[in-house]
């Protein structure tokens, strides 16, 4: 099973969660507004997943914070405050789309799906440069479900769980689209997973920011 992804993502998400245990302490427009700009952008980013009109999903997201401000006398009820936000968010969405009522995974098959392109590293740069156009390729080209979960795993930072309750499908679902998402890759690459171990550690690569 891959493990906990760490590095900018992990930085951000225990940001936000500091950020937002800040706000339910003092309940004031200082915290709340270092609290929004923490997670405006990424909120904003996932609505255009399912709304097309970047004005639509800024309101959508505005929205949201709104509610926030609104309700911060009771917001020791929110357990986990990113799955919160995205699932609201989603919601949101789906109802401005009027397809609330009928949401299934499947419907994530036709969404486009922004993802932040790997690096080259510093070291032999010049024979990563190549390997990591190819690895970028190859992730243009993976299923619309694959790439959603790679970005909420990968660049939000979240963990299967998370991903599982935003989405509204199960944990296995989230594994499968995974190991969808690591084969096809690694077939575009011509690389051999066959050794459990490097599978592994390609895997935890592939979802690391």
């Amino acid at each position: 099973m891959y493990s906990v992804i760490q590095g900018t993502s992990i930085f951000v998400k225990n940001q936000t969660k500091i950020l937002f245990d800040d706000f339910k302490r003092k309940q004031n427009q200082d915290s709340f507004t270092l609290f929004f700009d923490n997670c405006f952008t990424r909120l904003h980013q996932f609505a255009t997943t399912f709304i097309t009109s970047e004005a639509v999903a800024e309101e959508i997201v505005m929205d949201q914070f709104v509610k926030l401000w609104e309700q911060r006398s009771n917001l020791d009820k929110i357990n986990n405050i990113e799955t919160y936000l995205f699932v609201s968010v989603r919601n949101s969405c789906l109802n401005a789309l009027k397809k609330n009522s009928r949401y299934n995974f499947d419907m994530l098959d036709e969404v486009h799906v922004e993802l932040i392109d790997y690096k080259p590293s510093a070291e032999n740069s010049m024979i990563q440069e190549e390997m990591v156009v190819a690895l970028n390729k190859a992730v243009a080209q993976l299923p619309s479900k694959c790439k959603i979960i790679f970005k909420l795993i990968r660049e939000e930072g979240l963990n299967r769980n998370e991903v599982a309750e935003i989405l509204d499908i199960s944990v296995k679902t989230v594994d499968n689209q995974v190991a969808i998402a690591v084969r096809k890759i690694a077939e575009h690459l011509n690389i051999d997973l066959s050794l459990p171990k490097k599978k592994n550690n390609f895997t935890h690569f592939l979802l690391s920011l």
